[in-house]
């Protein structure tokens, strides 16, 4: 377990180097070549705005990558979706936090750190849920009698899918009020 935990590190630590090392040299050529910072990071113009239009779009979004992961992780082992995932998450969360310490400073860590919670909570719960019941149904098919049917093992994909649903109503309505009431705080 002590040697998973360790890979975990490693991928997380890798990709947060690598996003932010790939983002800081892209970040001087696009700027070289008369791009604007205004296009690359979160500058607070109206953006944190909740309402209803948003709830249809983050629903969409978020719906597709959970089917995506959800189909990856019927195909892949579970431990390529896992450090995969950690990689890619770890390596963009590095870029957003390039961008923006580069622009805002210690305003533009924390703005990214605003910008995950709550919702990233509920949708964490959804994909630890997700990651378990394919490491269970891959030792199923190792372990071939089945006594015990817990609640977790019966209505896993019913959470994954209420934690999913919850976490886009706190990303369209509550993580905008959360983002622009710290906007106003730091202008």
């Amino acid at each position: 377990m002590e040697r998973k935990k360790f890979f975990i590190g490693v991928f997380v630590l890798t990709g947060l180097v690598l996003g932010s090392l790939f983002t800081n040299a892209v970040y001087k050529d696009y700027l070289e070549y008369g791009g604007q910072m205004d296009s690359l990071v979160l500058s607070g113009k109206g953006l944190y705005i909740s309402g209803s239009s948003l709830l249809p779009y983050i629903l969409f979004k978020r719906g597709k990558q959970y089917g995506i992961l959800f189909l990856i992780g019927f195909i892949l082992k579970p431990v390529v979706l896992l450090y995969g995932g950690l990689f890619c998450l770890s390596f963009f969360l590095g870029s957003i936090l390039s961008l923006q310490v580069m622009n805002l400073g210690i305003a533009g860590l924390l703005i990214v750190i605003l910008s995950l919670f709550p919702h990233y909570i509920c949708y964490g719960g959804s994909m630890y849920l997700l990651y378990q019941r394919n490491v269970r149904d891959e030792k199923k098919e190792e372990i071939t009698f089945d006594t015990g049917h817990s609640f977790l093992k019966k209505f896993s994909i019913h959470l994954e899918l209420i934690l999913l649903v919850l976490g886009c109503f706190l990303e369209s309505y509550v993580n905008p009020g959360i983002l622009n009431m710290f906007s106003h705080l730091i202008k």
